[in-house]
């Protein structure tokens, strides 16, 4: 096993670094409530219910540090990283960047899910990869309706209006 317990740690790294080359500082703090719900507290959640009560999932040696089984760092990198899609949201007035944006962030989680299962840190019962692709696009789809429904992107209200 290829960074045994390292993966976590390795992805909130990452997670923390592109957060700051992408996200001015201010923002990071606008935006910090929304990781911190949106993201840690929802992955949390998330890891909590598909691992320890449906049991479709189980992470092994993924981090250095689990609660209840979750992984700590690897639920911790949800908060960079939902700071990061909700700054890009809030920067385009068309629709095909904001769509892309929308299909990254899953699509991103769905590589992570295949890279650590291809490790043996991830194993699936009654589960796959594209159900993991829309239960993200999902979770995405509830973050950026919030966004949307408390005003933090109002450069997407002309988006729902047909121009005439």
């Amino acid at each position: 096993m290829v960074l045994e317990g390292l993966a976590g740690p390795i992805v909130l790294l990452g997670g923390l670094i592109l957060m700051f080359l992408v996200v001015p500082w201010e923002r990071v703090k606008e935006l910090a409530l929304i990781g911190l719900v949106g993201g840690l507290a929802l992955a949390f959640l998330v890891v909590y219910l598909m691992q320890n009560y449906f049991g479709f999932w189980t992470f092994r040696r993924v981090d250095l540090v689990s609660i209840s089984g979750i992984p700590f760092f690897l639920a911790a990198s949800w908060f960079p990283l939902i700071i990061v899609f909700s700054h890009l949201l809030a920067q385009y007035r068309s629709i095909l960047p904001v769509v892309l944006i929308l299909l990254a962030f899953p699509l991103g989680a769905t590589l992570l899910h295949l890279l650590l299962r291809a490790n043996g840190m991830l194993l699936y019962r009654n589960w796959n990869l594209p159900l993991t692709f829309i239960l993200s696009l999902g979770i995405h789809l509830l973050i950026m309706s919030y966004l949307y429904a408390t005003g933090r992107l109002e450069n997407l209200r002309g988006l729902t209006q047909t121009q005439t």
